[in-house]
């Protein structure tokens, strides 16, 4: 597999390809539809066996309907007993489509169609009689909720306890956005052409597509790899070497601004997991009543105790000496906003302090609500801020509703990363990661046990500490930030089940994770990234 990259993209950018590959490079969509159907055939071969096994091949009759006639043909010849069914009316067969239909049916294969729910019987008993299924009923092309007899064969499919191979994309997803548009093929095994679709890679898309694979077909690595595709999948950057003669400031000067009255989570976690993660040294500026609770907690991080406000939040007042602490200690980067509440004049120092520190800036939390109120401050700095959003502050921040974002969350955040001059991370499932210049990146690590409060703040510090051990493009180190602290809470989940996995079991398991990304990368990539046939 190429370590460098693997492009995702949009379904439009892989209709360009199809197109630029025939008026180009004169590979013909017949040839690629071929291609198609002998991929789906080898992953059936490898992973469920042919010879003397019974498949069932329900198909549309779109192109992806194609691409499923053709692995039936495959099946057929190598061994494998063959029944198609085909959804809908043959009058709107593509030519290619109909084009495999005839050949289908000129080698024997039963072939029949499922019009209405009259015919659904014919589906059960074919559901009953098989071994597994491949599915191409609906591809990227869908537009609009399933409805009527397309509903009733997927649901009868996904009731149906069979191994399920689908064709591209599960039948029912968005190719854009992974959202499910009514219901959707729920997929053993899911090979995909060219390059993934969005909707591959981004939940719940990616959960319905099983155990993933990509076929590049005889589509031209040009293509694939065009420049003009900007999105591709978090792979591994393994870090600079620890150098020996190291001292602590050798692997990052850190300070985090964070904290106020009942809010003592927040700056531990963003703080000690700088140390965690590998970062050198790392300062706490927090209100001066909360530091001796955090420091009886954690004894490594260096405090700064901070006057404080009426409702104990960090006081306005401390400014010029958060400025000058950055300078006089040659601080590397910075953390604001963890745990700072919403208290008026505590936000307008985050603001403030957004605008005047000239080093890389993290903020989070309570920072990102203060920031959204002055996106002027981000657009003003040299150096882009690293924000990290849950899905209810990017909302803040874009000024969108969350039905919107869920429609095209990859355009709106390449569009509000560009207007916010900001590195912006989308966390969530796949957390996506948005660059200044509109790029993105998918990440691939992470499991639902890290949506707890305080997760975001060891967040904060693991990417901090990336910057810190040697990754000095920004960009990178924020990449690796997001995939060490979700393979720390992945390793975390394998020993206490997701359910049980809290801050404190990510930062112990922080180690561990940079220890494999270090030494180990291919881990990741057999563990997280879709294979290439």
């Amino acid at each position: 597999m190429d370590m460098h990259r693997i492009k995702v993209c949009s379904v439009a950018e892989m209709r360009r390809i199809d197109e630029d590959a025939l008026r180009i490079y004169g590979v013909d969509h017949r040839l690629l539809m071929e291609d198609a159907g002998t991929a789906i055939y080898t992953v059936v071969l490898e992973n469920i066996g042919i010879y003397g096994r019974r498949f069932l091949v329900v198909a549309g009759t779109g192109n992806n309907g194609g691409d499923a006639l053709v692995a039936a043909r495959r099946i057929f010849s190598a061994g494998g007993d063959i029944k198609v069914l085909v959804v809908g009316d043959p009058s709107k067969f593509t030519e290619l489509t109909r084009s495999n239909f005839e050949i289908v049916k000129n080698f024997g294969i039963p072939t029949d169609f499922i019009k209405d729910w009259n015919d659904l019987q014919k589906l059960s008993s074919a559901l009953t009689w098989c071994d597994a299924i491949i599915v191409g009923i609906i591809g990227i092309g869908l537009r609009d909720v399933v409805r009527g007899i397309h509903r009733d064969v997927i649901e009868a499919v996904n009731s149906s306890g069979k191994p399920v191979v689908s064709v591209d994309i599960p039948s029912g997803i968005g190719g854009d956005n992974g959202r499910v548009y009514g219901v959707a093929i729920k997929s053993s095994y899911t090979v995909t052409f060219g390059l993934p679709k969005y909707g591959n890679i981004l939940y719940p898309g990616y959960s319905h597509c099983g155990k993933l694979f990509i076929s590049r077909l005889s589509y031209p690595p040009q293509l694939y790899n065009s420049t003009e595709i900007k999105a591709e999948l978090n792979l591994p950057v393994p870090p600079p070497e620890r150098v020996r003669w190291g001292h602590k400031g050798t692997f990052g000067k850190y300070l985090v601004v964070a904290g106020s009255k009942y809010y003592y989570g927040a700056p531990y976690y963003a703080s000690y997991s700088f140390l965690k993660a590998g970062g050198g040294y790392s300062r706490l500026a927090a209100p001066k009543s909360v530091v001796p609770i955090i420091a009886s907690k954690s004894s490594e991080v260096v405090y700064i105790p901070l006057e404080e406000t009426g409702e104990g939040s960090i006081s306005r007042t401390n400014y010029n000496y958060i400025i000058e602490m950055v300078d006089q200690f040659d601080i590397d980067i910075v953390a604001l906003g963890p745990g700072t509440s919403l208290n008026e004049e505590t936000q307008q120092l985050i603001v403030e302090l957004t605008e005047a520190i000239k080093k890389p800036v993290i903020i989070d939390g309570d920072g990102i609500t203060a920031i959204a109120k002055r996106l002027d401050a981000l657009k003003r700095r040299r150096i882009p801020a690293i924000l990290t959003p849950h899905p209810v502050e990017f909302s803040r921040l874009s000024g969108m509703n969350l039905s919107d974002i869920q429609e095209d969350p990859i355009g709106i955040l390449r569009k509000v990363s560009m207007e916010l001059n900001s590195y912006i991370v989308l966390k969530g499932a796949h957390s996506l990661i948005g660059y200044p210049d509109g790029y993105i990146y998918i990440n691939m690590t992470g499991n639902p046990g890290m949506a707890k409060a305080g997760s975001g703040d060891v967040l904060t510090g693991t990417i901090a500490a990336m910057y810190g051990i040697g990754y000095r493009d920004l960009g990178e180190a924020l990449r690796m930030g997001v995939l060490v602290h979700g393979l720390a809470g992945d390793l975390a989940a394998d020993s206490l089940g997701e359910d049980g996995v809290t801050p404190d079991d990510i930062l112990r398991c922080l180690p561990s994770a940079v220890k494999i990304l270090r030494s180990d990368p291919s881990y990741i990539i057999d563990r997280y990234m879709p294979r290439i046939i």
